[in-house]
């Protein structure tokens, strides 16, 4: 079977050293073992994203020399897919109706974890949620992290379908990867909880089990999560900080044991770092702050 991974930004911001460092690392594996690399553009949620951010990512993908192989796929193009998903869950009784708000689940003490008081509610009022009817889950072996248990109280149904009709990150990212055959998932280690709950949703729609890698995450100096949300600033793209930023994410992924005999070109650098990938040397906890 030949290998097929994918790198999947929300364009609700540029690129910064967090979201590079994933980019390479999902790009070097799949292209280490003569596979296809992937880019989906992660965009259900319209008021956050923006198409500048878009153009941003994937320009600053090609400056990097991040060249991903087929059509780049949109979630926003997909909204008929995910309805034929969902509805072919609750006709078949895998999925339910839900109309509690943020306030009952918290005066139920439901917020993190769903009592499934709407599973047999005749009467749900509109607008009204769907959730998914978790009846399976498995754990699996994370390529970084080792085995992986189902979480203490396990998974609870989760959301498919907001009440406001924006469609679920997990119901998307499940049928994203099914429908573009994705078999090797390389991502921050910020999703690995997710992971469970998209390999219920994979059971039930007999959707093949994929191969996950859950990536260290780069923390700013406060010890956050690098992320656009706490406005982590954009990697520049002139030739000079291009290479110097590849040579931070090869160092930061364990990679660079010694200086590569490459000149100051990143072309050569990212085919010296493919043909020398090996993710077992990508350590647990990234210590380099920026």
């Amino acid at each position: 079977m030949q290998y097929r991974g994918r790198f999947a930004p929300s364009p609700t911001g540029p690129l910064h050293q967090g979201s590079l460092l994933t980019a390479l690392a999902s790009y070097l594996d799949a292209k280490h073992h003569g596979g296809k690399w992937l880019v989906r553009i992660e965009d259900l949620d319209r008021p956050r994203c923006d198409y500048a951010h878009e153009h941003s990512i994937l320009t600053t993908l090609e400056a990097y020399g991040l060249e991903w192989d087929e059509t780049v796929l949109r979630q926003s193009d997909q909204p008929e897919r995910y309805e034929e998903i969902y509805q072919g869950l609750l006709n078949r009784k895998e999925a339910y109706l839900c109309d509690c708000s943020r306030a009952d689940l918290k005066n139920r003490g439901a917020l993190n974890h769903y009592d499934r008081f709407c599973l047999n509610k005749q009467n749900v009022s509109q607008p009204a949620a769907i959730r998914f009817k978790v009846t399976q889950t498995s754990p699996f072996e994370d390529r970084l992290l080792g085995q992986q248990a189902i979480s203490s109280g396990g998974v609870s149904d989760f959301i498919l379908l907001r009440r406001d009709g924006f469609i679920a990150y997990q119901l998307a990212v499940v049928v994203d990867d099914y429908d573009q055959n994705i078999n090797q998932i390389v991502r921050g280690s910020d999703l690995l909880l997710e992971t469970e709950k998209q390999r219920a949703l994979q059971l039930t729609l007999n959707y093949p089990m994929l191969e996950y890698a859950h990536l260290p995450l780069v923390l700013a100096e406060d010890g956050q999560k690098l992320s656009k949300q706490t406005f982590a600033t954009a990697i520049k793209r002139d030739a000079k900080s291009i290479y110097e930023n590849l040579m931070l994410a090869l160092q930061r992924l364990g990679q660079l044991t010694e200086e590569p005999e490459t000149p100051d070109d990143p072309v050569n650098l990212l085919d010296y770092a493919t043909k020398r990938w090996d993710i077992s040397k990508v350590p647990k906890v990234i210590k380099t702050t920026t």
